[in-house]
């Protein structure tokens, strides 16, 4: 496994003549929507158990319905070696305590945090970066790029499940 990254020139806000330098950013090979569903989470962990995809699924329904009702409640929810959802609320501000009724207060977001572990273990992952000719305009592809890119092609960027 290995995480797909672009390289993105970002722009030197003290000189605007000046170009900015080479980053590494995080490139999804997917297309918009395209990310990993419950009927994927399903299909995979039940070739991993002896459980069926409907149960697995079933089980994820009950997992977001469960999560969203303790959130409610104005609870956290700590998922082992996954991480911990929570809410944020906000409201205007007021001169007096006693204006902020809970007419005024609404959740501005929620928030996911990923366990440690997790965090820890994604670091480990090696990250390959997508062939400069698939993103960059041609004229910016020099011949020493192209050449030092296909010197160093490991392989084909796979595409995700």
């Amino acid at each position: 496994m290995s995480i797909p990254y672009v390289v993105r020139q970002k722009a030197n806000v003290l000189n605007s003549e000046k170009k900015g330098l080479w980053y590494a950013t995080a490139k999804k090979l997917q297309k918009k929507g395209g990310g990993v569903t419950e009927d994927d989470l399903a299909w995979k962990i039940a070739n991993r158990t002896g459980f069926s995809r409907g149960e697995i699924k079933g089980i994820l329904t009950e997992l977001a319905d469960a999560i969203e009702e303790a959130l409610s409640m104005g609870r956290s929810v700590t998922i082992k070696d996954i991480g911990s959802f929570q809410t944020a609320l906000t409201s205007k501000g007021f001169k007096r305590p006693i204006q902020i009724t809970p007419g005024e207060v609404s959740v501005s977001r929620v928030y996911f945090i990923a366990d440690r572990g997790l965090t820890a273990r994604l670091k480990e992952v090696k990250c390959t970066r997508i062939p400069l000719k698939y993103y960059l305009p041609k004229e910016m592809l020099t011949k020493e790029m192209l050449e030092e890119e296909e010197d160093n092609e490991t392989g084909s960027i796979e595409q995700p499940e």
